[in-house]
């Protein structure tokens, strides 16, 4: 089962290293990975997606809180967190399956975000199932190429640092 941790770190540029290094020495493997500034410019939120087993993730969490540069560590409670993440198909228009392509990403609400000559690119996001669903349709339709981000989680309700009440 997958689970994402959710850790405001000082904003560093030896810090995703240092962390990334951790989760390799505790052979941990990453399935994705999103770093971005908060609101406060000196800090950043790392968004960690781990398969793993339970009984190793409260370990994980608290291996990471000794990390210097870690401000603080969360494992995402789906009751407690939004999860999302988006991904993109790029499809010809000359593909003999387009037009039925073009009905399921209506029905996922995606978006085209880039059209030249061709070729349209599409953008859908939502939760990993919603994700995988859109996915396994899109390659049903012999799409060229994806591209997905990985989650990132915002808590519903919080009162650390980085973020705005």
């Amino acid at each position: 089962m997958s689970t994402t941790f959710s850790a405001l770190v000082e904003n560093k540029f030896w810090v995703l290293a240092r962390i990334s290094r951790l989760f390799s020495r505790h052979m941990f493997n990453i399935q994705s990975l999103s770093v971005a500034p908060t609101l406060d410019p000196n800090l950043s939120r790392m968004t960690i997606d781990v398969e793993e087993e339970p009984d190793r993730l409260q370990r994980m969490k608290i291996e990471l809180s000794k990390v210097v540069n870690v401000v603080s560590v969360t494992i995402c409670d789906k009751n407690e967190f939004v999860e999302t993440e988006m991904v993109m198909v790029k499809i010809n228009r000359t593909n003999p399956n387009f037009q039925s392509f073009l009905k399921e990403v209506e029905r996922f609400q995606a978006r085209v975000v880039y059209r030249h000559g061709d070729t349209e690119i599409f953008e859908f996001s939502g939760d990993s199932d919603a994700i995988q669903s859109f996915l396994d349709t899109s390659l049903a339709h012999e799409v060229e190429d994806i591209v997905r981000t990985g989650v990132v989680a915002m808590p519903k309700q919080e009162t650390s640092a980085g973020v705005k009440k």
